[in-house]
């Protein structure tokens, strides 16, 4: 059997392209290699083309166009769309992984040519495939209520934090501190900053009790699209040195910065899995979220979840957490554990059991 598969995005440096479901494309084909079998092959399609990662147009024709003349040269038996849409011209039978559907419950927060392709690239190609993997089950039900004929065809299967994203502490964790310039306690946040991670609320739930407690608040990630807000939300607070940003970080500073936090915060409006949540599980930091989309799904008893447009709970949620030793300490404990049920390798055994069943 060989298995084709979309691993344009890889071909990206460092940037908002570099997480979310382009974690989710290198770490799946890194875990899924040593599990094929002798007659089974994985072709990873554009991995080393930069010029379509990094220009979406480009990568939209690429996509649609000579991607499925590529496989079909190479007689790839099953086709592999990991980011919502997959080649409506590719003769073999697809699979295609649905990460989530904020393009619809959230369509301001996307730029509108963007949202537009969306919508019809995924109806398209959901319509089309064999299978439907969802990373969530409040990710299914959503795709289930948008497209009532996908239900049958929907399996669910998550996603999982890196093995390269490690827990440290001691000497390793204080030579982290050191490197990066960290002098004061910290709450953390990990994304691509954009709308949807709900950011100008976080500041203001943190402006608000700042003075209740000596940490600071890093923001890790790369710039997306339609930051205007926050950062005019971060200049009318006049938080100062309280607030950092760090840009795009590796997977070693990231497993860093999440050991080192005394509080991981999530106040994202909607998510499809939330990964950056189960990374901090990982680590052991301790855990307040959103309750809305998956949050009670992938995170339930191992944080603290509060709606993410309740300010005041956040701010007290802040001030309990960061100023109670033996609650953080139960929050932590708590975290690992629930960190512990999910693995990239359960994932790509799981995914790969698509594929055979589909290719038959």
């Amino acid at each position: 059997m060989r298995i084709g598969f979309n691993a344009s995005l890889l071909a990206a440096g460092g940037g908002y392209r570099q997480t979310g479901v382009s974690r989710y494309i290198g770490e799946l084909l890194d875990a899924m290699e040593p599990l094929l079998g002798e007659t089974e092959e994985l072709i990873a399609f554009g991995r080393r083309i930069p010029a379509i990662a990094q220009r979406p147009s480009l990568r939209i024709v690429w996509e649609q166009s000579v991607l499925p003349l590529t496989a079909a040269a190479r007689g790839v038996d099953v086709f592999h769309g990991p980011l919502n849409v997959a080649p409506l011209a590719v003769r073999a039978p697809t699979v295609v992984t649905v990460h989530d559907l904020a393009f619809l419950r959230y369509p301001g927060q996307l730029p509108r040519a963007r949202r537009a392709y969306m919508i019809a690239a995924t109806r398209l190609s959901a319509a089309k495939a064999d299978r439907v993997i969802a990373v969530s089950e409040r990710t299914a039900a959503d795709l289930a209520a948008w497209l009532p004929a996908t239900r049958e065809r929907i399996t669910v299967i998550p996603e999982a934090p890196s093995p390269r994203i490690e827990r440290i502490a001691g000497p390793v964790l204080d030579e982290f501190r050191a490197r990066s310039g960290i002098a004061r306690p910290y709450v953390l946040a990990v994304g691509t900053l954009e709308p949807r991670k709900n950011l100008p609320f976080l500041l203001r739930g943190f402006a608000a009790v700042r003075d209740r407690f000596p940490h600071d608040l890093v923001l890790v990630g790369p710039e997306g699209w339609m930051t205007g807000e926050l950062h005019e939300t971060l200049e009318r607070l006049k938080l100062g040195q309280r607030v950092r940003t760090t840009g795009f970080v590796t997977d070693r500073d990231l497993g860093g910065w999440y050991s080192g936090a005394d509080l991981f915060v999530f106040p994202s409006m909607y998510e499809g899995f939330g990964l950056p949540a189960v990374e901090a599980m990982r680590c052991g930091a301790p855990l307040l979220v959103s309750n809305s989309s998956c949050f009670p799904e992938v995170v339930g008893n191992a944080g603290v979840m509060l709606s993410p447009t309740d300010v005041s709970a956040w701010s007290e949620a802040l001030v309990a957490i960061l100023t109670n030793r033996a609650l953080n300490d139960r929050l932590r404990e708590r975290s690992l554990a629930g960190g512990a049920r999910f693995s990239w390798e359960r994932t790509a055994r799981e995914t790969l059991r698509v594929y055979r069943e589909v290719a038959r």
